[in-house]
């Protein structure tokens, strides 16, 4: 699987966010993907939201191409509410590269 990292900003307030994105749902989507009933699956999200900082969502995930990551997140309704700039991306493991290096 390649894995694509994922920019997210609003397009919407937080609170119409917040509304719509409950635990309840995004549970529910998190064991979708879990399952393998989703084209991709979010494997890790980076988000500030509750340190103040609402310009940036960074998500992790592992798909077959950019499309089933897009087609994973507008399936989720979320796009209404957030972009999704998706990016391929290769993962560094920096600890086994200093491992390497000795």
């Amino acid at each position: 699987m390649a894995q694509f990292m994922v920019v997210h900003t609003m397009k919407k307030g937080l609170e119409e966010y917040a509304a719509f994105a409950t635990p309840e749902r995004m549970a529910a989507l998190a064991k979708s993907m879990a399952a393998g009933q989703t084209p991709a699956k979010c494997i890790k999200t980076w988000d500030s939201m509750n340190y103040g900082q609402t310009d940036y969502t960074f998500c992790l995930w592992e798909g077959a191409s950019p499309a089933e990551v897009q087609a994973t997140l507008d399936a989720t309704g979320l796009l209404e509410y957030i972009t999704a700039d998706i990016r391929q991306v290769d993962e560094t493991d920096w600890a086994i590269v200093a491992q390497a290096a000795v």
